[in-house]
């Protein structure tokens, strides 16, 4: 039942945010506050979801039903979100903890929090200059910045979505690892003989991994955030394609939809990226 709360709540959350624009506005330099709108467009859109449609939206001239894009639009964001939160989550396993004690990866590091320094927005701005410099230079395209034209390819957004997630868990990671690995236990198992691989998978990982579960949300609000630059910038056919209209004004309808597909697909990738980590626990932890 409290989920089921939880479900309302968030879908009045989304339509209080999405009707802002209609809520509060300007005409002639005067600020006009009218929550009725709200409720006008509330009340159409549970309309249409009651009548088994989730009404239309305008993409250029063309009309389109919400019901038939959202599907595919969501698969193509569900496998962003994902792939780019499994490469932070196996990066900062790999680089944070398993190879932590080499010199080189150390060195990598100190790269990456240097890099942290810098925005995410502004990070995904350079790698499409550099895209657009690199096409210059070997005459091959990795992005499509037109807005008539899709994304190009996967791997290019799917890479820039995971720098920002990536660099954030990496970087707790390794705190946690010099933490725990000064830890008088760790110790002791090594001067015992257990094996550097044994002790960092039996006894540093199972003491990393509530910080892993508890970052995992934020690296999974930090990827969210991205998402919208990214979609929007590279023309990747998401659900932020409802959101953010190119060639249409803004669509209550479509955007509602959109914003509240994406925060469950938030909540999806949460729960299979924690039942990948309870897999890797019962083959490679617990075996």
């Amino acid at each position: 039942m409290s989920y089921v709360k939880q479900l309302l709540g968030m879908f009045f959350l989304v339509i209080v945010v999405c009707g802002g624009p209609f809520m509060l506005y300007t005409v002639k330099e005067e600020i006009v506050f009218a929550p009725e709108e709200i409720v006008v467009h509330s009340v159409f859109l549970i309309q249409q979801i009651a009548s088994g449609s989730l009404g239309t939206y305008y993409l250029g001239e063309n009309e389109r039903s919400i019901a038939e894009d959202i599907v595919p639009f969501a698969m193509n964001t569900f496998k962003l979100l994902f792939s780019s939160v499994s490469i932070a989550v196996v990066a900062s396993l790999v680089f944070g903890l398993f190879l932590q004690r080499f010199r080189m990866v150390r060195q990598l590091q100190k790269v990456l929090n240097l890099v942290a320094t810098i925005p995410d927005f502004i990070l995904i701005f350079m790698s499409i200059l550099a895209a657009v410099g690199f096409y210059k230079l070997t005459n091959i395209r990795i992005i499509t910045l037109s807005p008539t034209s899709d994304s190009a390819n996967d791997w290019f957004p799917m890479t820039l979505l995971a720098i920002g997630p990536t660099i954030f868990l990496m970087k707790v990671i390794s705190l946690k690892y010099v933490q725990i690995g000064g830890e008088d236990y760790i110790k002791t198992a090594l001067a015992k003989g257990m094996g550097i691989w044994h002790v960092l998978t039996h006894h540093v990982y199972k003491n990393i991994k509530p910080f892993l579960v508890a970052d995992l949300k934020k690296t999974i609000a930090i990827t969210v955030a991205n998402l919208f630059i990214v979609e929007y910038l590279l023309n990747v056919v998401g659900l932020t394609r409802f959101i953010f209209s190119k060639d249409g004004g803004y669509q209550f309808n479509a955007a509602v939809m959109g914003l509240l597909g994406i925060i469950l697909l938030s909540i999806l990738v949460y729960v299979l990226i924690r039942a990948v980590l309870y897999l890797f626990e019962r083959v490679a932890v617990y075996k």
